[in-house]
């Protein structure tokens, strides 16, 4: 059975399921009707899913443009009845924050869950934010889950609460929430077969859906009564349980929630101490009653949580409001409280903070490796479009200028670690142009550049773009088109000429330019250096020019690891090359400064070719200074 086809299968029995996966089937057992994201760790696996059988399980499913667009289309269809998801990462609420903080003033009959996929660590995001406090200032209920089997449960759970209070309900997973696998119960689906409605008079009912200073009065005041509501609904859903772990009497009570509770579980069997674990599902607003409860009488409680002591500083408010002596012990006045607010829970960190607290030798001995093992950065795949394009353009920018070049989310930010040390300021998506733009204005002698792929244009980079045309600001632009979004695992964006749900319009960048002002526009093919290097010489020469300002190339080449792993199936890749040690001058350029992954150096300090990782682009040749390349494709080869 193909791996998504099972989550479609509804005969009830266990299956083995990774988190996002999980999530995927509550979708389906809720019966979603629409589905939004834009893809973004850890949460990209449910786009790849729902692409693959959404139309089977009756959902309507697209990638939008951006987070804030996708939660209005899911928000809308909420609004008009249709049961809706939305998912994105954490910096993707940063995004969408503008709706989202309008989310709890809206009557919902359909439903409306959001999934946050927050990253502590981080693993692959720039920042390492909470998205906790941002829940609680804009009044959204949320519920954590622990597993993949809570992933699925709590996703029916918030949709049937958010259909019931007619609000939107919050679930905050993080990346190890979303890429654990474990067993999952498979359920029944549930009908909802309420067709959409838009009443206009109904509609002007609870404050109606245009906020504005006239209105917003009991439309807050909805937001507030439904926060209320919320907690006693996820009480009836008893997301949140005590669990005992080891025998005989508690050694240590803690409160808990999410990934941090599976952590700490394991920590606990490790270092062999009963404890006592109030596990809260319930996150925003905190279960005051229950947490009462289980405070009564104790001495101390430990908050374990990763990042900020959220649910730490709630506890102690609750504490003082209803007269409880009990001590809560988080990571506020601690000696550590920097390190505890940083990177996540794992379960071998949490066996040595535990021993700590509890005056304990830690059972387990953490031994550095006898042999250091060497630091590997990541980088670019072999015979990417973009290490050629960043060859080019720092030819082109010149020795000493790199601090000029600006950078954007994506593959290509990995153009500021050597050799290439290109894209020095990096915000969030779509900065590259304005940043570019103030660079441009501090030193109009320089040759200001920005960096930004084809996604990244469409989500964010249009309105700076727009702004660096209207301002008139000097600036060279590099597109980045590889015709997908392709650190989030390659899902189609408006230029790929499909949608996740098969064929679309592609949506012309070059014609997008033009219609904003750009004069100097080029397309060129990421793997011709001196082309590429002669575009952007050009592009700096007219950005100067009386009437220049805004110039772009766009450089071109469909992504290596899809058109590679394609050719490889079809038995089409081309031979890998190698270097004639005999003819090679070692000069090793190709290795030091073009930095092909599948380019190593020997024990000799030779330069030499991995055919196993090489793809046959031969876009290395190009970088050779020998009249005579030594680099030669090789004939008799037989790939795998």
């Amino acid at each position: 059975m193909p791996p998504y086809d099972l989550l479609l299968d509804d005969t009830p029995r266990q299956e083995f399921l990774l988190g996002n996966y999980a999530f995927v089937r509550g979708m389906i057992e809720a019966g979603c009707q629409v589905a939004t994201c834009y893809p973004g760790s850890p949460t990209a696996e449910m786009a790849d899913a729902m692409m693959s059988i959404g139309a089977q399980a009756g959902v309507y499913f697209e990638i939008s443009t951006n987070e804030k667009v996708a939660l209005e289309v899911a928000a809308t269809s909420a609004i008009v009845g249709r049961p809706s998801v939305c998912w994105m990462k954490s910096v993707g609420l940063n995004v969408a924050a503008d709706t989202a903080v309008q989310l709890s003033l809206m009557t919902m009959p359909g439903g409306l869950v959001v999934i946050l996929g927050d990253d502590p660590g981080p693993l692959s995001s720039q920042n390492e934010q909470d998205n906790r406090h941002f829940l609680r200032q804009a009044y959204l209920p949320c519920l954590e889950p622990g597993n993949p089997q809570e992933a699925k449960d709590f996703f029916l759970a918030a949709m049937s609460i958010s259909q019931e209070l007619q609000a939107p309900v919050f679930i905050r997973a993080t990346t190890r929430n979303c890429h654990q696998s474990g067993p999952v119960k498979i359920g029944p689906r549930r009908v909802w077969d309420k067709p959409p409605a838009w009443d206009n008079e109904l509609m002007k009912k609870g404050g109606g859906y245009v906020p504005l200073p006239a209105t917003v009065g009991p439309l807050k005041r909805k937001a507030l009564e439904n926060l209320a509501r919320f907690t006693a609904k996820a009480g009836k859903a008893k997301v949140n349980r005590v669990v005992k772990v080891g025998r005989g009497e508690p050694d240590i009570r803690l409160i808990t929630s999410g990934h941090a509770f599976q952590a700490t579980i394991s920590a606990l069997e490790q270092i062999k101490v009963p404890a006592q674990i109030l596990k809260l599902g319930q996150t925003n607003p905190l279960p005051a009653q229950e947490v009462a409860r289980f405070l009564k009488g104790l001495k101390e409680v430990h908050v374990i949580e990763e990042l900020d002591p959220v649910l730490e500083n709630e506890i102690k408010v609750l504490c003082y409001e209803r007269g409880l002596t009990t001590r809560i012990i988080g990571k506020r006045g601690l000696p550590e409280e920097l390190d505890l607010t940083q990177s996540e829970y794992t379960p071998t960190r949490l066996v040595t903070i535990l021993s700590q607290r509890l005056g304990i030798e830690p059972p387990l001995d953490f031994l550095e490796p006898a042999i250091p093992v060497p630091a590997r950065s990541p980088q670019l795949c072999p015979g990417c479009g973009h290490r050629t394009a960043f060859y080019a353009a720092k030819a082109a920018i010149g020795e000493g200028k790199e601090a000029f070049s600006m950078a954007d989310i994506g593959c290509y930010s990995l153009g500021y670690l050597p050799p290439f040390n290109l894209g020095n300021l990096l915000f969030c998506m779509g900065s590259g142009a304005p940043a570019a733009s103030a660079m441009a204005k501090a030193f109009p002698d320089e040759p200001v550049m920005s960096f930004v792929g084809d996604s990244t244009f469409f989500h964010a980079a249009m309105p700076g773009i727009a702004n660096a045309v209207y301002n008139n600001h000097r600036q060279v632009i590099m597109v980045m088109d590889n015709g997908i979004t392709a650190m989030t695992g390659h899902q189609p964006n408006p230029g790929s000429g499909r949608n996740a749900r098969g064929q679309g319009p592609r949506l012309s960048i070059d014609a997008i330019l033009k219609a904003m002002g750009v004069k100097y526009l080029r397309r060129i093919s990421a793997y011709d250096c001196a082309k590429l290097e002669k575009a952007l010489k050009e592009a700096f020469a007219a950005a100067r020019e009386g009437e220049g300002g805004v110039a772009v190339v766009i450089q071109e080449e469909p992504s290596a690891l899809v058109t590679s792993t394609g050719q490889r199936r079809e038995g089409t890749l081309p031979n890998p090359l190698a270097i004639n040690l005999e003819t090679c001058r070692n000069i090793q350029r190709c290795l030091t400064k073009f930095s092909c992954p599948a380019i190593e150096v020997t024990d000799e300090d030779r330069s030499q070719i991995n055919t196993d990782l090489c793809i046959g682009c031969a876009s290395c040749v190009q970088t050779c200074p020998m009249k005579e390349k030594p680099i030669n494709r090789v004939e008799h080869f037989h790939r795998v």
